[in-house]
C-alpha cells in the first residue's frame, strides 16, 4: 500500500506515524511545504517569550523520518491531483503515485496588501523568528498594534503585554469573535482589556500600513495609530485552487465525512483543513485547534489502513488575554444554536451556553474554568 500524505503539521506527521504502526511495509511519502521537521505551533510563544530555547519547539528530529522510513519531501507543494489516476504533481516537477491520499495541509494566513517591515504574522516557526526579530529591533517605548479579533490576536495581547510594550488592538466587529460571542460577553471581554491599559478600537475597517519601507502605523476608517510593529489575526483560508481542479467538494474547508473520506475516492482530509461531518450535531464542523489535528491524524490513519473508524471528539481549545483564560468547547458558532444563554457575571467569570433543542453542544467560558470538564461530558453524551 502506498499512502502519499501532503502536509507535515501536527495531522500529517501523526496519520504517517500511525500508518507505520500498521504497516510496517507500507511507502509512505509526507510531502511539507516547511523546511522544518514536525513542531509545535502551541509552543511558539513560551519561545517568543524566553521561557523555553527554540529547539525545544520540535517533536520530531530530523532523523526520525528515515528511522521510520518515511520519505519525507520538504520545502515541496503539490500544484494538482489527478484522482482519476492516482497521482499528485508536485511543485519540483515530479508525478507521486497513491493507493491512498490524505490532504492535512492546514489552512493559509489572510495576509494584508503590501506589506511592509513591521508586520507579523503567527502561525509558523518562522513566523516567530521574524517576530522575535521585529520585537528586537523596537525601540524602548515603541508601540505595538494589533488588528484582529480571535485566538491569534490573544497571542499577540499577551506577548506584547510581556515585553511592557503599550499596545493599541482594532478589529471590524463590535468585540472578540463577533459570530461567537453576545454582546454582554463581547463587552466583558474588551472592558477586560481596557482595564489592562490596552487601546481598544472595535468596529474599525483595516485600511493601509503607514510607512513606506519601515512599518510606522496603520490606518482604520476611523482613525491611524502609530506602532513599530503589527500583529495580523484575521483568521485563516482555504488554499484550494488545484483541490476544486481536481474535483473535492469544499466550503470553509475540504467536506468530509465522519471516516474523513472526501468525496474523491481514496482521498481523505484531517486537520484544520478538513470540515467534517459529525453526527452528533448532525452538521458539518471545521475545528482548527491542536488536539483536532492530532486526534483525526491517528483516526484518518486507521480509515486509511482499512479500518472503519468514525472522529468523534468533543473539541475544546483554551488561551488567555492578558490574565483572564477564555475556553471555547464543542460548537460555538451562534448560527448553530437555537438557543445562546449568557451565564456568569463579572465577579465569577462570564460565559455563554449554545444549545439546539434544549441539549448543550458547545460553550465559551471566560474565567470559568472550572466549568470545562462537566461541559465537556454533557456534550459528549449527546447523541
Amino acid at each position: 500500500m502506498t499512502h502519499v500524505i501532503i502536509g507535515g503539521g501536527i495531522a500529517g506527521t501523526t496519520a504517517a506515524e500511525e500508518l507505520r504502526k500498521r504497516d510496517p511495509r507500507a511507502v509512505i511519502t509526507l510531502v511539507s511545504q516547511e523546511q522544518h521537521p514536525l513542531y509545535s505551533r502551541v509552543l511558539l510563544p513560551h519561545y517568543l517569550k524566553g521561557k523555553i530555547p527554540r529547539e525545544r519547539v520540535f517533536l520530531k528530529k530530523e532523523s526520525w523520518y528515515e528511522e521510520h522510513g518515511i520519505e519525507w519531501l520538504r520545502g515541496i507543494s503539490v500544484v494538482a491531483l489527478n484522482a482519476r489516476n492516482n497521482y499528485v504533481a508536485l511543485s519540483d516537477g515530479r508525478e507521486l503515485p497513491y493507493d491512498r491520499l490524505l490532504i492535512a495541509t492546514g489552512g493559509d494566513v489572510r495576509m494584508l496588501d503590501g506589506d511592509v517591515r513591521g508586520v507579523s504574522y503567527l502561525r509558523t516557526l518562522d513566523d516567530a523568528d521574524h517576530l522575535d526579530q521585529l520585537l528586537g529591533e523596537l525601540p524602548a517605548g515603541g508601540r505595538a498594534g494589533i488588528y484582529g479579533g480571535g485566538f491569534i490576536a490573544c497571542e499577540y495581547l499577551n506577548l506584547f503585554a510581556h515585553f511592557g510594550r503599550p499596545m493599541t488592538i482594532a478589529f471590524r466587529g463590535p468585540h472578540f469573535w463577533s459570530g461567537t460571542l453576545e454582546s454582554e460577553v463581547g463587552e466583558f471581554l474588551n472592558a477586560h482589556l481596557r482595564e489592562q491599559g490596552v487601546e481598544v478600537r472595535p468596529g474599525e475597517r483595516f485600511l493601509k500600513t503607514v510607512g513606506d519601507k519601515v512599518l510606522e502605523g496603520f490606518a482604520t476608517d476611523a482613525g491611524t495609530y502609530p506602532c513599530g510593529v503589527l500583529g495580523i489575526g484575521i483568521g485563516i483560508k482555504l488554499e484550494d485552487t488545484w483541490m476544486r481542479e481536481a474535483g473535492l467538494k469544499s466550503g470553509s474547508g475540504i467536506l468530509c465525512d465522519e471516516y474523513l473520506r472526501t468525496n474523491l475516492p481514496d482521498v481523505y482530509a484531517a486537520g484544520d483543513v478538513a470540515q467534517y461531518f459529525d453526527p452528533r450535531f448532525g452538521r458539518h464542523l471545521c475545528v482548527g485547534n491542536w488536539m483536532n489535528a492530532q486526534m483525526q491524524g491517528r483516526a484518518v490513519a486507521r480509515n486509511m489502513a482499512g479500518e472503519a473508524s468514525p472522529f468523534s471528539l468533543v473539541s475544546s481549545y483554551a488561551t488567555q488575554a492578558l490574565g483572564l483564560e477564555i475556553i471555547a468547547v464543542g460548537d460555538t458558532l451562534r448560527d448553530h444554536a437555537d438557543e445562546v444563554r449568557v451565564i456568569g457575571s463579572k465577579e465569577e467569570g462570564i460565559g455563554q451556553h449554545f444549545l439546539q433543542e434544549g441539549k448543550l453542544i458547545g460553550a465559551v467560558l471566560l474565567g470559568r474554568n472550572t466549568d470545562r470538564a462537566w461541559v465537556t461530558k454533557e456534550i459528549g453524551e449527546r447523541c
